[in-house]
């Protein structure tokens, strides 16, 4: 009897391990769904790449990364169905929105616009304001794109007519931004990371316009504007719930060890998609970005309004597209 109660007791205490590690460490879910996910590569996206790395898989779906120039050729391509979600700049769904293009923002990946207006360091003692930039060359990756649509704001911000007072060079993905600039091609561009911040610390350029200094941002777009988007198309949504809910699913993940890690942890994710560039580098980008990731990825709507209000200020988009109409906030939830 008492033999019985040993094993009894040691039955029990073997399935309350077995439990407690399946609550930790929640198997992993049968493989049921193959997608393609896109953007242009920027850490600022690093949600994307952390939850194709790392968590796709444990919510069963095989992820196939596809790298773009522009995100205007990674909207198009969400578009037309050769991947099936990607992540964007914001205002990529209102253009699309405006086209009758079914697009819809699923998650929120970034809190804070991500554009910089980089200066070549050779004209720091001409251009020491945006409006010293007329009769210049300003460079951005593709008419239509985020980079355009804040250079199109910061310009006539500033008084200036682009394609006028300033001439506007599309020069493609951030290596060819980066060797426009060092060329000398360009005189300045609009960049993100991690190009901003390597040409920060190198010194081959200076801000103009640096939107994560919080004084900046509050001042053009308000403390908080949702700039980065996980997006998909409608009919995705309305076929299969349950796969958009899966890659939200991994996406949070994604969001909660970037919060909750170290940066070089984070960095040591990232470098697959960023190769050549040194850990430590990629290390002080995760650094820089990381106030602006969300907890959670739920969508604000005055943070939706917050970054879109320059852009129809500047005419970059013709009107305001509803908060209903651009988000299904069913999968990572709403916020005021």
């Amino acid at each position: 009897m008492k033999r019985q109660s040993v094993l009894a007791i040691a039955a029990v205490v073997v399935i309350a391990l077995v439990l407690g590690i399946f609550l930790i460490y929640p198997p992993k879910e049968e493989t049921k769904y193959s997608i393609k996910i896109g953007n242009v590569p920027a850490i600022t996206y690093a949600p994307t790449y952390v939850a194709i790395s790392l968590f796709m898989d444990d919510v069963g779906i095989n992820a196939t990364y596809v790298a773009f120039p522009s995100g205007t050729k990674a909207r198009e391509a969400l578009i037309a169905g050769e991947i099936d979600f990607a992540s964007l700049s914001t205002v990529h769904v209102p253009i699309a929105r405006l086209k009758d293009r079914p697009l819809k923002i699923i998650l929120s990946l970034h809190s804070r616009e991500i554009f910089s207006l980089m200066v070549r360091s050779e004209l720091r003692g001409v251009v020491k304001r945006v409006e010293d930039l007329r009769g210049m060359k300003l460079g951005f990756s593709a008419p239509g794109s985020g980079s355009w649509a804040f250079a199109v704001y910061f310009l006539k911000k500033a008084g200036l007519e682009p394609g006028k007072d300033v001439e506007m060079v599309a020069v493609g993905e951030l290596a060819t931004m980066y060797s426009a600039l060092r060329t000398g091609r360009v005189d300045a561009a609009i960049t993100w990371d991690p190009l901003t911040t390597q040409l920060m610390e190198s010194g081959e350029a200076y801000a103009l316009i640096d939107l994560y200094d919080p004084e900046q941002h509050a001042k053009l777009l308000g403390e908080e504007a949702i700039s980065q988007v996980l997006v998909t198309r409608e009919d995705i949504i309305e076929k299969n719930p349950e796969l958009v809910e899966r890659v939200v699913r991994a996406h949070k993940m994604a969001l909660e060890f970037i919060k909750k890690e170290d940066a070089r942890k984070v960095a040591e994710v990232l470098q697959q998609y960023f190769k050549g560039m040194d850990t430590s580098l990629l290390e002080k980008v995760v650094n820089r970005i990381k106030e602006a990731v969300p907890d959670d990825g739920s969508i604000s709507e005055s943070a939706y309004y917050a970054d879109l209000a320059p852009l129809i200020e500047a005419g970059v988009l013709e009107r305001s597209v509803s908060f209903e109409e651009a988000v299904d906030w069913s999968f990572a939830g709403r916020r005021p």
